[in-house]
């Protein structure tokens, strides 16, 4: 987009790519807006969102299962590119969501009426968790389709709670209490599985709508429930909704009349470079003084083409 009047015009992209031919010809000036990522915060719509918690003990020569269901409330952190519709790619990095019932309880009556014993556990601070880190637990970004159906593969989740339990089975008896969020607990062989998310992204005007099923497992093996393998299914739907926030700095360009060019933005702490590339490999630093708020500049035969970017300090 070319903004001809920088100060009134709104619209500007976050990155003004500006290409400025022999003079000879005269200026021809295109304000072309790279797609970028734009963060965006999304929290969780309690009254549609939910997780279907299942643990299933595995005695060898028996199985039982018992679930529970809870709402869900928290937020997650998703890079829209570009960051208005149509969206091309979504790329979720980041998310933490968190049971809002109390006590998720579940019992037991193993083998055919109780033979082999019976067995109680209640968890508390239920909450599923996406880091992104360093050790790449969010997946790749994923194209969108012309609906805006997504995959995005491979995130690591992390469980989080604490799991009180009173099991008398196999002529063993414990009671005691698990703390999901202590890794001591759990060495990596037991640590939930990697899941992918399937979701669609809508738009609700100028909001975007996220919603998505996931299925995450994980298995515990403990000595406190020694000959008992515990199996747990944690599967949902979140249902979302997005606000953006705060994005790269808006820059405008635009022919100034005689031959120059006039770039502008809102007064901050920014850095403004050029570049001979829109890579930006060797970008060249154009001093600002405190408070400068445009710059202006004479393209040069010696400069066919120059990229421009403004970034926060």
């Amino acid at each position: 987009m070319t903004c001809i009047d920088p100060l009134p015009c709104e619209e500007f992209s976050p990155v003004k790519m500006l290409v400025a031919l022999d003079l000879l010809f005269g200026v021809l000036v295109a304000g072309l807006g790279q797609a970028q990522a734009g963060p965006w915060l999304f929290t969780a719509d309690e009254k549609k969102s939910k997780i279907d918690l299942k643990v299933t003990l595995d005695l060898g020569i028996a199985k039982e299962s018992d679930s529970d269901s809870t709402k869900v409330e928290g937020t997650m952190i998703a890079e829209l590119s570009p960051d208005a519709p149509p969206v091309e790619t979504i790329h979720i990095t980041s998310g933490d969501f968190r049971s809002t019932k109390s006590k998720l309880r579940l019992s037991y009556s193993l083998g055919p009426f109780g033979l082999f014993g019976n067995a109680k556990f209640s968890m508390s601070d239920l909450s599923i968790r996406i880091d992104p880190g360093d050790t790449g637990d969010t997946g790749e970004e994923a194209e969108l389709d012309e609906e805006g159906n997504f995959t995005q593969e491979d995130n690591t989740p992390t469980l989080r709670g604490l799991v009180s339990y009173d099991v008398n089975a196999l002529g063993n008896e414990s009671q005691g209490e698990i703390d999901f969020s202590d890794p001591e607990q759990f060495p990596e062989d037991q640590q939930a599985e990697a899941f992918t998310i399937e979701g669609q992204l809508t738009w609700d005007g100028d909001q975007p709508v996220l919603k998505f099923d996931f299925e995450i497992e994980q298995e515990v093996e403990t000595e406190e429930f020694e000959g008992i393998t515990v199996l747990i299914l944690a599967s949902g739907t979140l249902v979302a909704r997005g606000e953006r926030l705060a994005g790269s700095p808006l820059l405008a360009i635009a022919p100034t009349g005689d031959s120059q060019l006039r770039l502008a933005w809102e007064a901050g702490d920014y850095i403004l470079e050029a570049a001979a590339e829109p890579t930006f490999a060797e970008p060249e630093p154009i001093e600002l003084a405190d408070g400068q708020a445009e710059h202006i500049i004479k393209p040069s035969v010696d400069y066919p083409h120059r990229f421009f970017r403004l970034r926060r300090q």
